[in-house]
C-alpha cells in the first residue's frame, strides 16, 4: 500500500470503532487541529461523500460531521451543531450509490454530545479498493480540500490495486510536507513545547512478501546503536549520542548534561516506536533552554511500509535560533536520516540495507499546538532582505532525489533550504558554512 494515513497519537484514529464516545471525539475536537489531508470538519452530509472518496484514495483520515466552521479560522473546528440521528442511514446508502466499485463503505460512528449527534467518518486507506470513483471520476486528498486525479496518479491508483504495486514517487503525494508537527509533541511536552522543531521525514514501502513485520527490541537496539557514537566503547556500553548530535545541543545549552537514548513510556507498540535523547528527558524536558533528539517509527499498511521522522526541538528562552545553528541543524537531521536511521532501519526489516533512499522531506516548524510563527524564533539575518511583510510560518520541501541518490546531502539540504527560504520571501539568501 502507498498511501499512508500520518501518524496522530489520538486514539480517535486507531480505537476499535465500539471504543469512540463522546469523550474520545470531545478530546480529539480540543486539539484544534486544522483540517488537512486526513483531518475535515462538515456542518452536514451534503458534500462527505466525495471527502470521503477523496481521502479513500490517498492517505484515509477523519471526518466529523455536524461541526460548524470556526467563525474567525474556516479550517478550524467550531460549535456544535449537529445533525438528524437518521442522517448515518442516508450517509451511508448515498456512498454505496455513487461509489465505483460498490460495495465499499468506510466506518460511520454516531456520536451524541451535549444532545447534538454528530458522524465519525473514519476512512482506512488498506481497505479501499483502488481507485474508488465518486460519480466517475477519481478524487484525492490534497492539503485539506478535494481535487480530481490526473492520468499518471489514475495511473498510480490502477497500480496500487494490482498482485505487485509499483512506487511511483514523483506523482504519489503519500509525500507531501508535513503541516501537523505540533501534535506528535503536545502529547509529550504538554505546556513546554518546542520553540522550533526542524524534522527530516522518509516513507518506505518494504517488500511485498506477505510478511507482516513487527517493531522489535533487536529493531529498537540497531536503530539506537546507527544514532550513537560507538567509536572506543567497549562491547556492551551505554552508547554515546553521535558527535554531529552533541555538538548541536552543546551549542544549544552549553555545559548541560545529555541523557541517554530513551523509548517513549508514553506512547507505542509493536508497530511504532519513538526513541528521544538530550536535555532533560520525555517526562521532564526542558522548560527555558535546551535541545533534543526524536526519531519516531511506524510500521504502515499492516507491515508493508514505514514512515521514519528524525527531529530536533529546540527550547530558546525567548532567545532566537542562530542561523549557523538552524542551518546546519537542518543538515544534521537529513544526515541522522540517510545516512544511519533508514539504513538500520531497512536492514532489520527486510534483510538488506542496499536500496536508495525514498524521497526525503525537510520541515521547519513550531512544536507549538497553535503552530505559532517562527519570526521570533529563527534569527534570519543571513538570508539578507526580505520583501515579505507576513509572519515566517512553516517551511517546508523536498530534497532534490538525484542530489540524495549519490550522497550529497549538503547539496540537496542547501537546495532545499534555499526554496524554503524563497517561499518566505528572501529572494536572494545566501546560507553560512554547514559543516560534517
Amino acid at each position: 500500500m502507498l498511501f499512508v494515513m500520518p501518524t496522530y497519537p489520538h486514539q480517535l484514529f486507531t480505537a476499535p470503532a465500539s471504543a469512540i464516545d463522546a469523550d474520545v471525539v470531545r478530546s480529539f475536537l480540543d486539539l484544534r487541529l486544522e483540517e488537512s489531508f486526513t483531518i475535515d470538519y462538515k456542518r452536514n452530509t451534503d458534500s462527505v461523500a466525495e471527502t470521503v472518496a477523496a481521502m479513500a484514495n490517498t492517505y484515509g483520515g477523519i471526518v466529523l460531521i455536524g461541526i460548524d466552521s470556526d467563525p474567525k479560522e474556516q479550517n478550524l473546528p467550531g460549535p456544535l451543531c449537529g445533525v438528524k440521528p437518521s442522517d448515518k442511514d442516508k450517509l451511508v446508502n448515498k456512498m454505496v450509490t455513487v461509489f465505483d466499485p460498490p460495495g465499499w463503505c468506510p466506518d460511520v460512528i454516531p456520536v451524541v454530545i451535549d444532545a447534538k449527534t454528530l458522524l465519525v467518518v473514519r476512512i482506512d486507506p488498506d481497505t479501499v479498493p483502488r481507485p474508488l470513483l465518486h460519480s466517475g471520476a477519481a478524487k484525492v486528498r490534497v492539503d485539506g480540500r478535494n481535487s480530481t486525479a490526473d492520468r499518471r496518479l489514475l495511473q498510480l491508483l490502477f497500480q496500487q490495486g494490482a498482485d505487485e504495486p509499483m512506487v511511483m514517487p514523483g506523482v504519489d503525494p503519500r509525500f507531501p510536507p508535513d503541516q501537523h508537527l505540533a501534535p506528535q509533541h503536545q502529547g509529550n511536552y504538554g505546556q513546554a513545547p518546542p520553540d522550533v522543531v526542524i524534522r527530516a521525514s522518509a516513507s518506505r514501502p518494504l517488500r511485498h512478501d506477505g510478511v507482516r513485520r513487527r517493531l522489535r527490541g533487536t529493531t529498537i537496539d540497531a536503530l539506537t546503536s546507527a544514532l550513537s557514537d560507538r567509536q572506543g566503547l567497549p562491547f556492551g556500553a551505554r552508547k554515546a549520542l553521535s558527535p554531529a548530535l552533541t555538538a548541536l545541543a552543546g551549542q544549544a545549552c552549553p555545559g548541560e548534561r545529555l541523557g541517554p537514548w530513551e523509548v517513549d513510556p508514553h506512547y507505542g507498540h509493536s508497530r511504532f516506536v519513538r526513541i528521544s535523547t538530550g536535555h532533560g528527558s520525555l517526562l521532564e524536558p526542558p522548560t527555558k533552554t535546551g535541545a533534543r533528539m526524536e526519531c519516531a517509527v511506524q510500521l504502515t499498511g499492516g507491515g508493508t511500509g514505514v514512515d521514519v521522522h528524525f527531529d530536533v526541538l529546540y527550547w530558546l528562552g525567548g532567545q532566537r535560533l542562530a542561523a549557523d545553528l538552524w542551518v546546519q541543524t537542518a543538515y544534521d537531521v537529513v544526515v541522522a536520516l540517510v545516512r544511519h536511521a533508514l539504513p538500520a532501519l531497512t536492514q532489520e526489516l527486510t534483510g538488506t540495507s542496499n536500496v536508495a533512499p525514498p524521497p526525503i522531506e525537510l520541515h521547519i516548524a513550531s512544536g507549538w499546538p497553535d503552530h505559532r510563527h517562527l519570526s521570533n524564533a529563527l534569527n534570519t539575518s543571513m538570508l539578507g532582505e526580505r520583501t515579505g511583510v507576513a509572519e515566517l510560518h512553516r517551511g517546508s520541501e523536498y530534497l532534490p532525489e538525484e542530489l540524495v541518490g549519490v550522497d550529497d546531502l549538503k547539496g540537496a539540504t542547501l537546495e532545499a533550504l534555499h526554496n524554503i527560504a524563497l517561499d518566505w520571501r528572501f529572494l536572494h539568501p545566501e546560507f553560512p558554512e554547514i559543516h560534517g
